[in-house]
C-alpha cells in the first residue's frame, strides 16, 4: 500500500452544493471505490487522495494532536488494504472508513493517562465574533466556541468538522456518515442549536 500523505488542517473554499445521487455515491466514484476494493492497487491509491483528508479531520476533531490524527489515517488506510476483500458495497465504503478512524480514535483518547482537554476546531473562523482589528475579542470568542464544541455529542461534532471545517457538501458527508439527507440537517440543526443557547454563542455571533 502507498504511504499515505496527509492534507495539512486548514479550512478549505466553500464546496457547491450538488444534487443528491441514489445511494449517495455518484458512478465514477462507485467505479473507483469498486475497484480498488477488487484489488486494483492504482484505483486504490485514487481511494486514498479522495479521502485521505476527510479521515484525516475525522480524527483531529476527535485527538486534537497533528500527529496522532496522521497515524490514524495511516492505521485506517492499512486496514482498508488489508480488508478490502472483504468490503462488498463500495456504497458504505465512506461510513466504513469513518467508523474505523472513529474507533481508532477512540483506542488513543482511553489509552491516554489524563486525557487532554479538548481543543477543537482550532482552524474555524468566525468572521462575525468580533470588529475588524478588534483580534484579543476574536480569539476570546473562538477559544469560548472551542469549548463549547468539544461538550458535544461526537456525531454532532463530526458533522459540523465535516460541514464548516472541511467544507464538504450535504451529499459527501451523507456518504461517509452513513446518514440520509434529513438525519444529517437534523443533526446540523439540533447541533447549531444548542450551541446557541449557550452563554456567549447566540445566533448573531455563529
Amino acid at each position: 500500500m502507498p504511504f499515505v500523505t496527509t492534507p495539512s488542517l486548514t479550512s478549505p473554499p466553500p464546496v457547491p452544493e450538488r444534487p443528491a445521487v441514489p445511494g449517495g455515491m455518484d458512478s465514477a466514484e462507485r467505479i473507483m471505490v469498486t475497484a480498488a476494493l477488487a484489488g486494483d492497487d492504482e484505483a486504490f491509491e485514487t481511494v486514498i487522495r479522495t479521502y485521505s483528508r476527510r479521515v484525516y479531520v475525522v480524527a483531529y476533531a476527535m485527538v486534537q494532536d497533528v500527529s496522532e490524527a496522521e497515524d490514524i489515517v495511516q492505521e485506517t488506510f492499512l486496514k482498508a488494504h488489508h480488508q478490502r476483500a472483504k468490503l462488498r458495497e463500495p456504497e458504505k465504503f465512506p461510513a466504513w472508513l469513518l467508523t474505523v478512524t472513529r474507533n481508532a480514535a477512540r483506542d488513543r483518547l482511553r489509552r491516554r493517562r489524563p486525557q487532554a482537554e479538548p481543543e477543537a476546531f482550532d482552524t474555524m473562523a468566525d468572521h462575525r465574533a468580533a470588529t475588524p482589528g478588534s483580534a484579543l475579542e476574536k480569539e476570546e470568542h473562538q477559544a469560548h466556541l472551542r469549548r463549547a464544541l468539544a461538550t458535544l455529542p461526537e456525531e454532532h461534532r463530526t458533522a459540523l468538522t465535516l460541514r464548516y471545517l472541511e467544507g464538504l457538501d450535504y451529499r459527501a458527508i451523507e456518504t461517509t456518515m452513513g446518514l440520509s439527507n434529513g438525519a444529517l440537517r437534523g443533526i446540523l440543526g439540533r447541533a447549531l442549536g444548542t450551541l446557541r443557547r449557550m452563554p456567549g454563542l447566540e445566533r448573531n455571533s455563529l
